[in-house]
């Protein structure tokens, strides 16, 4: 992201800049032109965009109405209680800053890669790429279930974290970007465009913001091509400081903190305990406590500190040098792991020391493991 400097004066208003390239009094009133061109087909999804581009201070806070004609080899991805996640390729990008000389908006996209060409070719696919069609963005869509006639109350997860947004005095924080809303026109119902961020980092920065994920579990991450995870799912994010319901406990089982589920509040050490069962996945290439039913018994004995049996991970190198560093790396995520799902919530690590230990470990990771070798182990 270039620097911001707020002397920077708005050549048309004359009024300091309140984003790189970015006015908000100008491009707000910019977009208010805009208003009757577009619409969503419901009054309260229109106005929640409509609030967002009017507050926008950078390209990074817009939000928009995005036609489903421009979404491109949408893939099913995950499928939860209240939502399905996709993967699709935004054609024509998203919002970057208004150019003067044309007088509309320049976008931000990518050149279209050749494997999302191949994606296109493939029976799951819907609404496949063409040749044509050279420029567009990697995003993840999150439908919600039954959203057809969305009320206010249905986007309140959505206003809680864009009104922090604005609340925060450094937005730059907030990098988990929505670009807007879009709706299936099979099951009318209406779906987050959203970007997708590695796991550590996008932890670490909804907690910088003072801001809870909630929800963090295996199912509501995407794995990429290159085997990095992300967040694809943040609805249930919140202020620290907002309370959650009495007497009601969200979230899947296995990944929720025993101080939770003792009914206290939701905090940044939950997500982390979450984060601890998520690495523990990652060794073992199976789900927390598949084995036995995800009822009151087992809540009953994580609060009394039942966790995950460790999984002894397989050699990986025949070079003697490459195994030592990834055994030394394995002691250190496994004491890591155990730190996360500490039973005592101040005993767990931050989430800023976690994306400072993996950040550190990725560069150790040695490379050519014994063919045929996974380091994950899949067990059946």
């Amino acid at each position: 992201m270039s620097e911001f400097d707020e002397t920077i004066l708005c050549s048309d208003c004359n009024q300091p800049e309140t984003g790189v390239k970015w006015c908000r009094s100008c491009n707000s009133e910019r977009f208010r032109q805009d208003f009757s061109k577009w619409t969503s087909g419901n009054n309260f999804v229109d106005k929640f965009i409509q609030d967002a581009q009017s507050k926008a201070r950078n390209h990074l806070e817009v939000i928009e109405w995005i036609p489903y004609n421009r979404l491109r080899n949408i893939q099913n991805l995950a499928k939860g209680g209240f939502s399905i996640i996709y993967k699709a390729v935004l054609l024509g990008g998203f919002i970057n800053k208004w150019d003067k000389e044309n007088k509309q908006w320049k976008r931000y996209y990518n050149e279209i890669k050749d494997e999302d060409y191949e994606d296109a070719k493939k029976d799951n696919i819907k609404s496949p790429l063409n040749e044509n069609e050279k420029h567009g963005y990697n995003i993840v869509l999150k439908s919600l279930n039954n959203s057809s006639n969305i009320n206010d109350g249905f986007l309140n997860e959505w206003k809680n974290y864009m009104n922090f947004i604005y609340s925060a005095e450094k937005y730059e924080l907030v990098s988990i970007k929505l670009y807007g809303i879009t709706q299936d026109p099979e099951t009318l119902d209406y779906m987050i465009v959203m970007e997708h961020m590695e796991l550590a980092q996008s932890l670490s920065k909804l907690h910088n913001c003072d801001l809870v994920h909630g929800d963090l579990h295996s199912g509501n991450l995407l794995l990429s091509n290159n085997l990095i995870a992300y967040i694809s799912d943040f609805g249930l994010s919140k202020p620290v400081d907002k309370p959650t319901k009495p007497n009601v406990i969200y979230g899947v089982l296995p990944y929720i903190a025993p101080e939770v589920l003792r009914g206290k509040p939701y905090t940044k050490g939950a997500d982390i305990y979450s984060f601890g069962i998520i690495m523990w996945e990652m060794t073992s290439g199976i789900p927390a406590f598949n084995n036995m039913p995800h009822d009151l018994e087992l809540a009953l004995k994580i609060c009394r500190g039942l966790r995950p049996e460790l999984v002894e991970v397989p050699k990986i190198f025949d070079d003697t040098k490459k195994q030592k560093i990834f055994e030394d790396l394995e002691k250190k995520y496994l004491e890591l792991m155990k730190r996360c799902w500490d039973s005592d919530s101040g005993k767990r690590p931050t989430s800023n020391e976690l994306f400072r230990n993996f950040s550190e470990w990725y560069g150790c990771i040695p490379t050519e493991p014994i063919p045929g070798k996974i380091l994950i182990p899949i067990q059946e």
